[in-house]
């Protein structure tokens, strides 16, 4: 009861457009979505959803075609995204999942959001699997030394960068991966 009295007082005084507040009073994993990603309805365009999206697919998980609609595949992603990451599973992208995105978007392997072929290359050659000559495109001889190098691993040799990959690859990029929060 006394629980319910001070929920109805924090509702009272807050203002008409504190709803997002209250929200993420009640439900933190959703507020702090709200937050990162901005009001967005069930199948409805979003371009914050979109980003999300890609760089999901772009870590190996699959959400079908990125559309900006946050579904049942976007949120599995994340919750397996989350697993991954030993990140408390919550399914919403919340701030320690957004973190942990951007480390990895903002780390040695990544240029402007998207994965930096030249980046992956050299990472490559320094764990001895060199490809020729680093031109930024991951071409047949570079798959055929990222699939040695998968095996090498203890990873499914592919030829695919999906998170696995990266991880194991940022032990051989010239700069340290951005750390969650940084």
């Amino acid at each position: 009861m006394r629980f319910a009295k001070l929920l109805l007082l924090f509702v009272l005084l807050m203002p008409v457009s504190g709803c997002d507040r209250i929200y993420a009073f009640l439900h933190k994993p959703g507020g702090e979505e709200r937050q990162i990603l901005g009001p967005f309805e069930f199948n409805v365009y979003n371009a914050r959803v979109e980003e999300v999206q890609k760089v999901l697919k772009g870590f190996g998980y699959n959400i079908g075609r990125p559309d900006g609609k946050f579904g049942a595949s976007t949120r599995e992603a994340v919750a397996r995204f989350q697993a991954d990451e030993g990140i408390k599973v919550t399914r919403f992208v919340d701030k320690d999942t957004w973190a942990a995105m951007q480390g990895y978007l903002q780390g040695p392997l990544f240029r402007k959001g998207l994965l930096d072929g030249r980046a992956v290359q050299k990472a490559l050659a320094k764990a001895g699997f060199g490809a020729g000559k680093v031109d930024g495109q991951i071409g047949r001889r570079s798959r055929e030394a990222l699939k040695a190098f998968q095996a090498s691993q203890g990873l499914d040799a592919d030829g695919q960068i999906g998170l696995r990959t990266i991880k194991a690859l940022l032990k051989y990029s010239a700069l340290p991966a951005a750390k969650p929060g940084m």
